[in-house]
């Protein structure tokens, strides 16, 4: 018997992520629609034709190979159709003048501008309207009428969509790359009078009344005198809203590898799910009673979906408990890869882009780790004693979880919570009961003395979440940071972990042989990037806010300039440490030396450290030369001075015609201390003489090896 015949649909999700995959590396691909249809329409025709054609069992492989093409070729397109550069409305990269859009995701709102999601729709062209395509980021200056805006919400816009381009740092988190990931692809800006809502009906009336309902459950909570941070996780938990949690409790929950809880994930939605079954239960005793029950269960499911965001997480779990209920409602058995395979399916056909969002690779792989290695692990351990057992079943299955996440982890966030097993002993349950007493205090409203109770109860619970998470976060040791691993070493622990896993439940040999050939090719790697680090040096200029920050490295030894900031600017200093200290664990240098701009620097950075100094305001890197301009050039200054790179910093009066003229720079590298009015402009002059010209706080930070 062939061992993937009962799972059809895991086996049809290979080809279709394939494929996925695949359109995803190619993003200059133009989608064109009647090819696309004809090639689709040719796999499908042979699906059916080459069994009439060929006929016989040793044949059948015909057939497949025409099947897997069909889902290779569906998920290469699905690709193509939703990127946005492929609709015939998509303006390109930049579009000004008066727009019609919707509002797509509910407004966060902050002392500054309102940050909004828009849904482009019509701009005005010519004295008429025509059709747009575009998902914006906007800010729009808070004005009267600004805090009641809505999901739904139609708004005239007079703005410049520009497209959003990647600033960010080498090793460290791409918001735009997020975006874009989301369909975001522009963002703009709108003054007081440059914004108006318009009296029309709103659009996505579902999802409007799910958030408004969301609104008026928050307002209870409120009402009730839940505030401060137990408000921010008790919403986050119960409805997905997360706008109030504060950076101090975010690192806590992260650190202690409790950051699961404050996303609405398969356990909220499972804890929603078993509430409801419980109460429902009357209805199993007629089939038309249980048949009420399926469709009462799948509307609440994908009412609390859309009430909590419609996040990757909780879109995994409706999907995944929708085809069970289903199925039961039809007296269909359901096999858990089968369930998986399909919900995958389903979520990626509605938006393959989700495939690259880190949240649904890590609650994917979260369940099928549990499914995979929650019993093997469980069973190493057996007592008859309740609550060791329930102590343990919770260990086994954080395990199971963490196992089957940990190179995703390891490869997107650099840490790893050591205490995870510890925390989950105490949250797992604690979340629950706040769900469920959460649950308590909305459903009773504003009832005199009960309300005040759950309300109270809810408070304690969610107080006594919150002290366990700070402190395991404060336990010695509690997180490792700075781990970086490269894509092929990301496959390769999967390679470890999985012969690892069937070594020791099927005790095979070829297993142990696969391990091990894992483990030493992905020491290799280790070693390889650590010998290449020996012959290695360059210049990188980091987008460090509105501070210059320039690094020199060599083997394992950097040196750090830093532009417009003092040593004791703490805020300053904290957010460039973020930015060094990624760049410096990723490319694995220990020893650092730091120099501010205007300050003496007694002996110099010295040859012994590593083969570089700083005479004023160049640097000499080996047989490199780099210039920092920062002061204005003083007039009637005829000489010339000859560098490789020139670094603007410190917002200097200067045109480009002159600093060509007495530098004859490579590549002007504009820092992030310019303004945005002075760097613009410096960046058409370049433009108009044909100079190489880079500025960080546009194109992201400027990396050169040497």
């Amino acid at each position: 018997m062939n061992a993937w015949s009962p799972y059809p649909l895991l086996r049809l999700l290979v080809p279709f992520l394939a494929g996925i995959a695949a359109g995803i590396s190619v993003s200059s691909f133009t989608f064109m629609p009647v090819p696309a249809i004809v090639i689709l329409v040719f796999l499908l025709a042979g699906t059916r034709l080459v069994p009439l054609l060929v006929p016989g069992y040793g044949c059948r492989w015909i057939t497949g190979l025409f099947i897997n093409g069909f889902l290779l070729v569906a998920g290469f397109d699905l690709v193509a159709l939703h990127r946005p550069c492929n609709d015939p409305a998509y303006p390109g990269p930049r579009a000004d003048r008066l727009f019609v859009a919707v509002v797509d995701e509910a407004p966060t709102y902050s002392k500054g501008p309102v940050k909004i999601t828009l849904d482009v729709r019509y701009r005005m062209e010519r004295d008429h309207w025509v059709r747009t395509s575009l998902h914006a980021l906007a800010y729009l200056q808070s004005r009267p009428g600004a805090w009641s805006l809505q999901y739904g919400d139609q708004l005239l816009v007079r703005t410049v969509f520009s497209e959003i381009t990647d600033n960010s740092n080498p090793h460290t988190f791409s918001y735009p790359a997020y975006l874009k990931n989301k369909g975001v692809t522009h963002r703009g800006y709108a003054g007081m009078h440059a914004w108006t809502m318009l009296h029309a009906r709103p659009a996505g009336l579902v999802k409007r009344v799910a958030f408004r309902f969301r609104d008026r459950l928050m307002n209870l909570m409120r009402e009730n005198h839940v505030e401060g941070r137990e408000f921010a996780v008790a919403s986050a938990l119960l409805l997905g809203y997360v706008g109030d949690i504060d950076a101090g409790l975010r690192r806590d929950y992260s650190a202690s590898g409790a950051m699961h809880i404050l996303s609405v994930s398969g356990m909220h939605v499972g804890i929603i799910y078993v509430f409801l079954e419980f109460l429902l239960g009357f209805l199993n005793k007629s089939k038309p009673g249980r048949f009420c029950k399926a469709v009462i269960l799948f509307i609440f499911i994908w009412f609390y979906a859309l009430l909590t965001g419609m996040s990757p997480c909780v879109l995994r779990s409706a999907a995944m408990l929708s085809l069970p209920i289903l199925g039961k409602a039809m007296n269909r058995s359901t096999g858990m890869f089968n369930i998986l395979a399909a919900s995958v399916i389903i979520l990626l056909a509605m938006d393959p882009f989700l495939m690259v969002d880190v949240s649904f690779q890590l609650s994917y792989l979260a369940v099928t780790g549990i499914v995979i290695l929650y019993k093997p692990v469980y069973d190493l351990y057996v007592t008859s004693a309740w609550l060791p057992d329930k102590i343990w079943s919770i260990m086994a299955m954080s395990i199971a979880a963490q196992l089957a996440t940990l190179p995703v982890t390891l490869y997107t966030f650099h840490q790893f919570p050591n205490y995870f097993m510890l925390t989950n002993i105490f949250v797992v349950p604690l979340s629950s009961l706040v769900i469920y007493t959460g649950i308590a205090t909305l459903a009773v409203g504003t009832v005199p003395v009960v309300s005040l109770l759950a309300a109270k109860a809810l408070i304690f619970l969610v107080w006594l979440l919150n002290w366990i998470i700070h402190f395991v976060e404060e336990l010695p040791c509690s997180t490792i940071r700075g781990i970086f691993i490269s894509g092929p070493e990301m496959y390769l622990l999967y390679l470890v972990i999985g012969a690892g896993f069937l070594f020791l439940t099927r005790r095979q040999t070829v297993f142990l042989w696969l391990f091990l050939a894992g483990t030493i090719a992905f020491n290799l790697l280790v070693i390889d990037f650590k010998l290449d680090r020996l012959h290695a040096s360059g210049f990188t200029v980091f987008n460090s806010g509105h501070s210059g920050l320039m690094e020199v490295s060599c083997q394992d030894r950097a040196m750090v300039f830093y532009q417009g900031i003092a040593p004791g600017d703490s805020l300053a200093q904290k957010m460039n440490q973020d930015i060094l200290s990624a760049d410096l664990n990723a490319r694995g240098i220990c020893y650092c030396r730091s120099y501010w701009s205007g300050r003496p620097h007694p002996g110099g950075p010295g040859p012994f450290f590593m083969p570089c100094s700083q005479p004023g305001n160049f640097i000499q890197a080996g047989t490199h030369r780099i210039g920092v301009l920062n002061k204005s050039v003083p007039k009637g200054f005829r000489g010339s001075i000859r560098v490789e790179y020139l670094v603007l910093s410190m917002n200097p009066a200067v045109k480009i015609a002159d600093i060509c003229r007495i530098y004859h720079p490579r590549l002007i590298i504009i820092d992030a201390t310019n303004t945005r009015f002075r760097t613009q402009k410096w960046l058409q002059e370049a433009g108009v003489l044909k100079v190489s010209c880079h500025a960080v706080s546009i194109g992201g930070a400027f990396e050169k090896e040497f």
